[in-house]
Protein backbone atom coordinates (compact mmCIF):
# COMPACT_ATOMS: atom_id res chain seq x y z
CA UNK A 1 0.00 0.00 0.00
CA UNK A 2 1.39 3.53 -0.74
CA UNK A 3 1.85 6.12 1.98
CA UNK A 4 -0.77 8.27 0.97
CA UNK A 5 -3.41 5.55 0.42
CA UNK A 6 -2.14 4.14 4.00
CA UNK A 7 -3.08 7.98 5.80
CA UNK A 8 -6.18 7.92 4.14
CA UNK A 9 -7.06 4.49 5.19
CA UNK A 10 -6.26 5.31 8.19
CA UNK A 11 -8.20 8.36 9.22
CA UNK A 12 -11.14 6.47 7.45
CA UNK A 13 -10.95 4.09 9.41
CA UNK A 14 -10.76 6.08 12.77
CA UNK A 15 -13.46 8.37 11.86
CA UNK A 16 -15.44 5.04 11.08
CA UNK A 17 -14.76 4.55 14.93
CA UNK A 18 -15.33 7.94 16.11
CA UNK A 19 -18.62 7.98 14.31
CA UNK A 20 -19.79 4.43 15.61
CA UNK A 21 -18.71 4.90 19.21
CA UNK A 22 -20.76 8.48 19.30
CA UNK A 23 -23.55 7.27 18.06
CA UNK A 24 -23.57 4.67 20.41
CA UNK A 25 -22.41 7.07 23.56
CA UNK A 26 -21.81 11.06 23.47
CA UNK A 27 -21.29 11.45 26.84
CA UNK A 28 -17.68 12.79 28.20
CA UNK A 29 -15.35 10.90 30.30
CA UNK A 30 -12.63 12.38 32.56
CA UNK A 31 -9.15 10.99 33.28
CA UNK A 32 -7.29 11.91 36.29
CA UNK A 33 -4.00 10.99 37.15
CA UNK A 34 -2.90 13.30 40.02
CA UNK A 35 0.92 11.60 40.01
CA UNK A 36 1.41 13.20 36.59
CA UNK A 37 -1.25 15.92 36.93
CA UNK A 38 -2.93 14.72 34.34
CA UNK A 39 -6.88 15.88 34.43
CA UNK A 40 -8.55 15.75 31.09
CA UNK A 41 -12.29 15.46 29.81
CA UNK A 42 -13.00 14.50 26.22
CA UNK A 43 -15.94 12.74 24.68
CA UNK A 44 -15.48 8.93 24.73
CA UNK A 45 -15.00 8.57 21.03
CA UNK A 46 -11.84 10.41 21.58
CA UNK A 47 -10.21 8.71 23.94
CA UNK A 48 -11.82 5.34 21.98
CA UNK A 49 -9.32 6.41 18.86
CA UNK A 50 -6.90 8.02 21.09
CA UNK A 51 -4.36 4.79 21.25
CA UNK A 52 -5.22 3.91 17.34
CA UNK A 53 -4.43 7.73 16.63
CA UNK A 54 -1.27 7.48 18.36
CA UNK A 55 0.07 4.26 16.89
CA UNK A 56 -0.92 6.06 13.85
CA UNK A 57 1.58 8.84 14.00
CA UNK A 58 3.96 6.01 15.77
CA UNK A 59 3.83 4.24 12.11
CA UNK A 60 3.80 7.33 10.10
CA UNK A 61 7.39 8.47 11.73
CA UNK A 62 8.37 4.73 10.84
CA UNK A 63 7.41 4.72 7.70
CA UNK A 64 9.31 8.28 7.28
CA UNK A 65 12.32 6.99 8.76
CA UNK A 66 12.31 3.61 6.97
CA UNK A 67 11.73 5.65 3.72
CA UNK A 68 14.32 7.91 3.72
CA UNK A 69 16.90 5.54 4.18
CA UNK A 70 15.87 3.37 2.28
CA UNK A 71 15.36 6.78 -0.03
CA UNK A 72 19.55 7.68 0.44
CA UNK A 73 20.46 4.45 0.21
CA UNK A 74 18.66 4.09 -3.53
CA UNK A 75 20.20 7.17 -3.83
CA UNK A 76 23.53 6.47 -2.72
CA UNK A 77 23.63 3.09 -4.89
CA UNK A 78 22.23 5.41 -8.09
CA UNK A 79 25.44 7.52 -7.53
CA UNK A 80 27.75 4.69 -7.13
CA UNK A 81 26.43 3.40 -10.22
CA UNK A 82 27.59 6.53 -12.15
CA UNK A 83 31.14 6.23 -10.24
CA UNK A 84 31.55 2.90 -11.53
CA UNK A 85 30.75 3.87 -14.91
CA UNK A 86 33.51 6.62 -14.40
CA UNK A 87 35.83 3.80 -12.79
CA UNK A 88 35.38 1.44 -15.85
CA UNK A 89 36.14 4.68 -18.59
CA UNK A 90 39.36 5.21 -16.42
CA UNK A 91 40.21 1.26 -16.99
CA UNK A 92 39.97 1.35 -20.13
CA UNK A 93 42.39 4.80 -20.61
CA UNK A 94 44.73 2.93 -18.03
CA UNK A 95 43.81 5.30 -15.47
CA UNK A 96 44.54 4.96 -11.58
CA UNK A 97 40.46 5.66 -10.03
CA UNK A 98 40.25 6.83 -6.23
CA UNK A 99 36.59 7.15 -6.66
CA UNK A 100 34.98 6.18 -3.27
CA UNK A 101 32.31 3.92 -3.80
CA UNK A 102 29.81 3.42 -0.53
CA UNK A 103 27.75 0.31 -1.56
CA UNK A 104 29.75 -2.27 -0.24
CA UNK A 105 28.27 -4.54 -3.12
CA UNK A 106 29.43 -2.19 -5.71
CA UNK A 107 32.81 -1.80 -4.04
CA UNK A 108 34.42 -4.93 -4.20
CA UNK A 109 33.20 -5.00 -7.69
CA UNK A 110 35.46 -1.63 -7.97
CA UNK A 111 38.06 -3.01 -6.14
CA UNK A 112 38.04 -5.51 -9.12
CA UNK A 113 38.45 -2.92 -11.86
CA UNK A 114 41.21 -1.36 -10.31
CA UNK A 115 43.37 -4.60 -10.16
CA UNK A 116 42.83 -5.96 -14.25
CA UNK A 117 43.25 -4.01 -17.37
CA UNK A 118 40.61 -3.60 -19.91
CA UNK A 119 40.31 -3.80 -24.05
CA UNK A 120 37.91 -2.71 -26.02
CA UNK A 121 35.84 -5.35 -28.37
CA UNK A 122 34.13 -4.63 -31.36
CA UNK A 123 30.63 -4.77 -29.51
CA UNK A 124 32.25 -1.97 -27.03
CA UNK A 125 30.71 0.94 -28.77
CA UNK A 126 27.28 -0.37 -28.21
CA UNK A 127 27.69 -0.11 -24.94
CA UNK A 128 26.07 3.91 -23.95
CA UNK A 129 27.90 3.70 -20.32
CA UNK A 130 31.73 3.46 -21.85
CA UNK A 131 30.52 5.26 -25.56
CA UNK A 132 32.75 8.63 -24.84
CA UNK A 133 35.63 6.86 -23.62
CA UNK A 134 35.25 4.34 -26.55
CA UNK A 135 35.51 7.30 -28.85
CA UNK A 136 38.04 8.17 -27.31
CA UNK A 137 40.08 5.55 -27.49
CA UNK A 138 38.79 4.77 -30.93
CA UNK A 139 40.53 8.18 -32.48
CA UNK A 140 43.66 8.38 -30.82
CA UNK A 141 44.34 4.61 -32.67
CA UNK A 142 42.90 5.79 -35.46
CA UNK A 143 46.08 8.62 -35.53
CA UNK A 144 43.64 11.87 -34.51
CA UNK A 145 45.13 14.24 -31.80
CA UNK A 146 42.62 15.06 -28.83
CA UNK A 147 43.39 18.18 -27.06
CA UNK A 148 45.23 17.77 -23.81
CA UNK A 149 42.43 19.70 -21.93
CA UNK A 150 40.06 16.90 -23.39
CA UNK A 151 41.50 13.78 -22.16
CA UNK A 152 43.05 14.91 -19.07
CA UNK A 153 45.08 12.34 -18.45
CA UNK A 154 48.88 12.25 -16.33
CA UNK A 155 51.30 12.24 -19.32
CA UNK A 156 52.64 9.51 -18.63
CA UNK A 157 49.80 7.42 -19.57
CA UNK A 158 49.71 5.39 -22.18
CA UNK A 159 47.11 6.89 -24.14
CA UNK A 160 48.75 10.08 -23.26
CA UNK A 161 52.09 9.34 -25.03
CA UNK A 162 50.16 7.72 -27.83
CA UNK A 163 48.23 10.68 -28.38
CA UNK A 164 50.95 13.11 -27.96
CA UNK A 165 52.80 10.57 -30.82
CA UNK A 166 49.42 11.52 -33.25
CA UNK A 167 50.43 15.10 -32.41
CA UNK A 168 54.18 14.76 -33.42
CA UNK A 169 52.89 13.07 -36.57
CA UNK A 170 50.65 15.78 -38.28
CA UNK A 171 52.41 19.41 -36.30
CA UNK A 172 56.03 19.19 -37.43
CA UNK A 173 56.10 22.64 -35.19
CA UNK A 174 55.30 21.12 -32.25
CA UNK A 175 58.13 18.03 -33.36
CA UNK A 176 61.00 20.87 -33.71
CA UNK A 177 59.62 22.11 -30.00
CA UNK A 178 59.62 18.86 -28.57
CA UNK A 179 63.64 18.23 -29.52
CA UNK A 180 64.29 21.77 -28.56
CA UNK A 181 63.00 20.85 -24.69
CA UNK A 182 64.00 17.41 -24.85
CA UNK A 183 64.74 17.44 -21.22
CA UNK A 184 60.98 18.38 -20.74
CA UNK A 185 59.71 15.40 -22.20
CA UNK A 186 60.18 11.44 -22.04
CA UNK A 187 62.37 9.41 -24.13
CA UNK A 188 59.90 7.47 -25.87
CA UNK A 189 58.43 10.75 -27.32
CA UNK A 190 61.64 12.35 -27.67
CA UNK A 191 63.03 9.66 -29.80
CA UNK A 192 59.64 9.95 -32.21
CA UNK A 193 59.56 13.57 -31.88
CA UNK A 194 63.43 13.23 -33.71
CA UNK A 195 62.73 10.91 -36.04
CA UNK A 196 59.66 13.23 -37.67
CA UNK A 197 61.94 15.80 -37.41
CA UNK A 198 64.40 14.13 -39.57
CA UNK A 199 62.01 13.24 -41.94
CA UNK A 200 60.90 17.05 -42.78
CA UNK A 201 64.01 19.05 -41.93
CA UNK A 202 67.68 19.65 -42.50
CA UNK A 203 70.57 18.47 -40.88
CA UNK A 204 71.32 21.82 -39.84
CA UNK A 205 67.77 22.89 -38.95
CA UNK A 206 68.14 19.71 -36.20
CA UNK A 207 71.92 20.86 -35.17
CA UNK A 208 70.31 24.33 -34.88
CA UNK A 209 67.70 23.27 -32.59
CA UNK A 210 68.95 20.82 -30.69
CA UNK A 211 72.78 20.45 -28.30
CA UNK A 212 74.54 17.41 -29.01
CA UNK A 213 75.02 16.95 -25.34
CA UNK A 214 70.93 15.97 -25.06
CA UNK A 215 70.85 13.57 -27.74
CA UNK A 216 70.63 9.81 -26.82
CA UNK A 217 72.69 7.31 -28.93
CA UNK A 218 70.30 6.08 -31.49
CA UNK A 219 69.53 9.86 -32.15
CA UNK A 220 72.75 10.73 -32.73
CA UNK A 221 73.07 7.24 -35.37
CA UNK A 222 69.96 8.59 -36.64
CA UNK A 223 71.69 11.92 -37.25
CA UNK A 224 74.98 11.16 -38.64
CA UNK A 225 72.85 8.44 -41.23
CA UNK A 226 70.72 11.11 -42.58
CA UNK A 227 73.68 13.87 -42.60
CA UNK A 228 75.56 11.21 -44.94
CA UNK A 229 73.18 12.04 -47.32
CA UNK A 230 73.57 15.77 -47.42
CA UNK A 231 76.69 16.77 -45.61
CA UNK A 232 75.92 19.06 -43.45
CA UNK A 233 78.10 18.52 -40.93
CA UNK A 234 81.99 18.95 -40.29
CA UNK A 235 84.56 16.17 -39.53
CA UNK A 236 84.93 18.02 -35.97
CA UNK A 237 81.12 18.46 -35.21
CA UNK A 238 80.65 14.83 -36.20
CA UNK A 239 83.57 13.71 -33.86
CA UNK A 240 81.87 16.03 -31.27
CA UNK A 241 78.46 14.06 -31.61
CA UNK A 242 80.59 11.04 -31.58
CA UNK A 243 82.56 11.51 -28.22
CA UNK A 244 79.01 11.61 -26.28
CA UNK A 245 78.59 7.83 -25.84
CA UNK A 246 80.35 4.57 -26.62
CA UNK A 247 80.22 3.60 -30.22
CA UNK A 248 81.79 0.54 -31.04
CA UNK A 249 83.58 -0.21 -33.99
CA UNK A 250 80.55 -2.08 -35.79
CA UNK A 251 78.49 0.92 -35.15
CA UNK A 252 81.25 2.77 -36.86
CA UNK A 253 81.90 1.06 -39.74
CA UNK A 254 77.83 0.68 -40.52
CA UNK A 255 78.12 5.10 -40.67
CA UNK A 256 81.03 4.72 -42.66
CA UNK A 257 79.38 2.81 -45.28
CA UNK A 258 76.70 5.45 -45.34
CA UNK A 259 79.11 8.67 -46.06
CA UNK A 260 81.16 6.53 -48.29
CA UNK A 261 78.26 6.85 -51.17
CA UNK A 262 78.61 10.60 -50.45
CA UNK A 263 81.73 11.86 -48.59
CA UNK A 264 85.38 12.57 -50.14
CA UNK A 265 87.49 9.54 -49.56
CA UNK A 266 90.02 11.90 -48.31
CA UNK A 267 87.88 13.71 -45.77
CA UNK A 268 86.28 9.92 -44.58
CA UNK A 269 89.67 8.57 -43.73
CA UNK A 270 90.70 11.56 -41.32
CA UNK A 271 87.99 11.56 -40.07
CA UNK A 272 88.03 8.13 -38.61
CA UNK A 273 92.14 8.15 -38.28
CA UNK A 274 90.70 11.14 -35.65
CA UNK A 275 88.24 8.65 -34.37
CA UNK A 276 90.73 6.46 -33.95
CA UNK A 277 93.71 8.07 -32.29
CA UNK A 278 90.93 9.30 -29.63
CA UNK A 279 90.78 5.94 -28.62
CA UNK A 280 92.56 2.61 -30.02
CA UNK A 281 89.66 0.50 -29.40
CA UNK A 282 88.82 2.03 -32.18
CA UNK A 283 91.06 1.21 -34.79
CA UNK A 284 89.03 -1.55 -36.57
CA UNK A 285 86.96 1.37 -38.02
CA UNK A 286 89.74 3.20 -39.64
CA UNK A 287 91.64 0.24 -40.95
CA UNK A 288 87.77 -0.73 -42.72
CA UNK A 289 88.84 2.36 -44.30
CA UNK A 290 92.18 2.27 -45.41
CA UNK A 291 91.39 -1.44 -46.75
CA UNK A 292 87.87 -0.42 -48.58
CA UNK A 293 89.86 2.62 -50.15
CA UNK A 294 93.06 0.16 -50.72
CA UNK A 295 95.43 2.20 -48.27
CA UNK A 296 97.18 -1.42 -48.46
CA UNK A 297 100.45 0.35 -47.05
CA UNK A 298 99.17 2.40 -44.25
CA UNK A 299 97.56 -0.30 -43.23
CA UNK A 300 100.40 -2.94 -43.55
CA UNK A 301 101.75 -0.55 -41.10
CA UNK A 302 99.54 -0.32 -38.22
CA UNK A 303 98.75 -4.33 -38.71
CA UNK A 304 102.42 -4.96 -38.37
CA UNK A 305 102.89 -2.76 -35.53
CA UNK A 306 100.08 -4.15 -33.38
CA UNK A 307 99.88 -7.06 -31.36
CA UNK A 308 99.77 -10.95 -32.57
CA UNK A 309 95.69 -11.44 -31.67
CA UNK A 310 95.21 -8.13 -32.41
CA UNK A 311 92.97 -7.34 -35.68
CA UNK A 312 92.69 -10.92 -37.01
CA UNK A 313 90.42 -10.19 -39.92
CA UNK A 314 92.54 -7.36 -41.20
CA UNK A 315 95.64 -9.46 -40.87
CA UNK A 316 93.61 -12.82 -43.03
CA UNK A 317 92.34 -10.06 -45.71
CA UNK A 318 96.16 -8.57 -46.20
CA UNK A 319 97.60 -12.49 -46.19
CA UNK A 320 94.72 -13.02 -48.72
CA UNK A 321 95.34 -10.22 -50.91
CA UNK A 322 99.56 -10.51 -50.56
CA UNK A 323 98.46 -13.90 -51.97
CA UNK A 324 96.98 -12.82 -55.01
CA UNK A 325 93.47 -13.78 -53.67
CA UNK A 326 91.50 -10.19 -54.86
CA UNK A 327 87.83 -11.85 -54.45
CA UNK A 328 87.63 -11.02 -51.13
CA UNK A 329 85.67 -7.91 -49.64
CA UNK A 330 86.66 -6.51 -46.49
CA UNK A 331 82.94 -6.53 -45.48
CA UNK A 332 82.95 -10.14 -45.58
CA UNK A 333 85.09 -10.69 -42.90
CA UNK A 334 84.74 -7.79 -40.61
CA UNK A 335 81.53 -9.11 -38.50
CA UNK A 336 82.06 -7.16 -35.36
Amino acid sequence: MGFKKYIIASFAFLFIIAAYVYTIDSSEFTVKIVEFGINRTLPIYIWIIMPALVLFFATILHMLFYGTKTYLQRSNIKKDIGKLSMLLSDRLLDKPSSLAIKTPELKEIADVLNTVQLKLTKDSEDLPLIASTVKIITDINNGKYISSRDLKLPENNIWSIKNTKNRLASDINFALEVIKNISNYSEDLTETAFQIALENRSVDTIKRLTNSSTLSKNMIKQLLLKDAEQLSLTNSEILNYLGNYQFSNKELINVAQHYKKTMSPEQLMNLFEDISSKNEDLMSSFLYILFEYQMIEKAREILENSQKNEYIPFKALLDLKDAGKYNYSIDDLILE
